[in-house]
């Protein structure tokens, strides 16, 4: 018997199918980013590390040391400061102090009185009190301008030694960059190493099972590894190399599929000769060439797929005669006699349309003359 094609199932059931092959390309295309994520915490170069071996390390001690004594600087400045602050709250006391001493021995003058040895002596020591913070604090004011200046000293060395160091950063830029980018492109042979085997499988798989029964599966799995291997590409190769790799898989793809596509023509698969063959007979034209079977009713007429709705087939005076029918344009038996019943058949279909009887399979050089048809 002829092979029939297998039943497709309720819509239901179809679209169960595909929910759960793009459910199963989703997953393995999340377990494949889990693995990829994992490759990718491969340790890169440091810049410390790069730094430390490029950089002048008596450059790099010295603003080290000026760092320490700015600091060091500002920290006593801040101290003397502390202190002037103190000397100033005790010298304004010790001038309210002397100030009210000075009113109180007037009043007493005033009154014919001399002043108590105790207030004279409270006024002498007032006095020198006062006159001891304020040699502390001209002091400490040198002391603050002194540490100034050294602050500012130390400040212009270190921007000068800044300055140097900055003429050092271009070439340890430069080598971090470049061991960053051996490290991307190390990580990416990593992560292909791992996705190109499940690559070269899917397409094995895709190439043998396609049109299997779990097609899905080998669909949704090839996508998926296919989907993150171009991820990893993007994100690890330079651009200016990524797009060259881009248009160079979709060509291969392209002409791959042309290639097929012209083959399939050429070489037409059974059941899809069988489809042509019965879609042509349908619309009463020669499967091979695409002029009007011309038999029976239809004997004067002419038509195209488009017009034959249209056409008015006249109603015949007599019983038609079924007659084997050979195409005048390109000589191809489109009607013959069955062997089994010897009623006239289609000769390019399988079965007979009186009996059942199944034709024997056309030779593989007649397969591969017919091909495929262009009609209009």
């Amino acid at each position: 018997m002829h092979a029939q094609s297998p039943a497709r199932g309720p819509w239901t059931h179809r679209v169960l199918i595909g929910f759960f092959s793009l459910l199963f390309a989703l997953l393995v295309y999340w377990m494949l980013g889990f693995v990829v994520r994992d490759l990718g915490t491969w340790p890169g170069p440091s810049y410390r590390d790069v730094e430390a071996r490029l950089q002048d390390p008596r450059l790099r001690a010295e603003m080290d040391g000026l760092q320490t004594d700015i600091e060091a600087a500002k920290r006593t400045i801040n101290e003397q400061k502390q202190r002037q602050a103190v000397l100033r709250s005790s010298t304004e006391n010790s001038e309210r102090t002397m100030t009210q001493l000075l009113e109180l021995q007037k009043l007493t003058l005033q009154k014919g009185l001399q002043p108590s040895p105790e207030e004279t002596a409270a006024l002498a020591e007032s006095e020198k009190l006062f006159l001891n913070n304020q040699r502390q604090y001209q002091a400490l004011n040198e002391q603050v301008a002194s540490t100034t200046e050294q602050l500012q000293s130390l400040e212009n060395r270190l921007r000068e030694a800044q300055s140097r160091l900055q003429t050092q950063q271009q070439p340890i830029s430069t080598e971090f960059q470049r061991l960053q980018t051996r490290h991307q492109l190390k990580v990416a042979a990593l992560k292909l190493s791992f996705l190109l085997p499940l690559l070269i499988v899917a397409v094995a798989l895709f190439l043998k099972r396609r049109s299997g029964l779990y097609s899905p599966l080998i669909y949704g799995f090839g996508l998926a590894v296919l989907a993150k291997v171009v991820l990893v590409m993007h994100e690890h190769f330079p651009r200016r190399y990524f797009k060259y790799v881009l248009i160079v898989a979709a060509l291969i793809l392209v002409a791959r599929i042309l290639v097929y596509l012209l083959r399939l023509a050429a070489f037409p698969r059974p059941d899809w000769l069988l489809r042509q063959y019965r879609e042509a007979y349908e619309h009463f034209l020669c499967p091979i060439c695409g002029y009007p079977i011309r038999r029976g009713p239809l004997k004067y007429l002419s038509w195209t797929r488009r017009s034959l709705r249209k056409l008015a087939i006249p109603t015949a005076a007599a019983p038609v005669v079924e007659e084997p029918y050979i195409c005048p344009v390109c000589a191809t038996p489109l009607f013959e006699e069955c062997p089994s019943c010897h009623a006239i058949r289609h000769s390019l279909l399988p079965v007979c349309t009186r009996c059942g009887a199944e034709r024997p399979p056309a030779p593989e050089s007649n397969k591969e003359s017919h091909g495929f048809i262009l009609t209009r």
